[in-house]
C-alpha cells in the first residue's frame, strides 16, 4: 500500500479543515457516515432506533432528544445543536404532530377495510390525517431544503 506523503497530507488535511471552517460559518456541519450505520454531526451522534425512530446522542452517549420520526428532523436539530444553537422544539412538535398523523391514518385505514358501515367516517379522518401528515413532513422538507442550499 503506498503511503501520501506527509507534505502533501498536510496541504489536504489544511483545505479539508479550511473548507469545513467555511461550511460551518455559514450554517452547516458536516456530517460523517460512521461504520456502524449511525451518522455524527460536530459532537452529537444519530442513532435509528429498532422501532424505526430517530434519536440524537451526545458525545457520552446520553440522548439529547428521541422519538424523531423523519431523518431530516434528526439532521436538522443535530446540525443545530453542533453549531451551539438551542434545541429548535418547535420543529420537534412538528415532528411529534406528523408521527401523531401517520398513526391516525394507519388507525382510519384499518377501519376503512375492517367497518364498511362507518366508511363515510373513517375516510373523512383518514383524509384530515393524511393532510395533517403531508403539511407536517412539507414544513420540515422545506427546512431541510433550506439547510441543504447552503452547500
Amino acid at each position: 500500500m503506498n503511503t501520501i506523503p506527509e507534505e502533501l497530507y498536510n496541504k489536504i488535511k489544511k483545505l479539508s479543515d479550511q473548507v469545513r471552517n467555511e461550511l460551518k460559518t455559514k450554517g452547516l456541519v458536516v456530517p460523517i457516515q460512521n461504520d456502524d450505520g449511525t451518522t455524527t454531526i460536530g459532537k452529537y451522534t444519530i442513532l435509528k432506533e429498532f422501532d424505526g425512530c430517530y434519536s440524537i446522542l451526545d458525545n457520552w452517549d446520553d440522548t439529547i432528544v428521541t422519538g424523531i420520526n423523519l431523518p431530516q428532523t434528526a439532521i436538522i436539530i443535530a446540525n443545530r445543536l453542533a453549531l451551539n444553537h438551542y434545541r429548535d422544539d418547535k420543529l420537534i412538535e412538528i415532528d411529534r404532530q406528523y408521527g401523531y398523523a401517520d398513526f391516525e391514518e394507519a388507525l382510519y385505514k384499518r377501519g376503512m377495510q375492517k367497518n364498511s358501515d362507518k366508511f363515510d367516517i373513517y375516510l373523512s379522518k383518514y383524509n384530515q390525517a393524511n393532510n395533517k401528515k403531508k403539511s407536517n413532513k412539507t414544513y420540515i422538507v422545506h427546512s431541510f431544503q433550506k439547510l441543504i442550499k447552503l452547500v
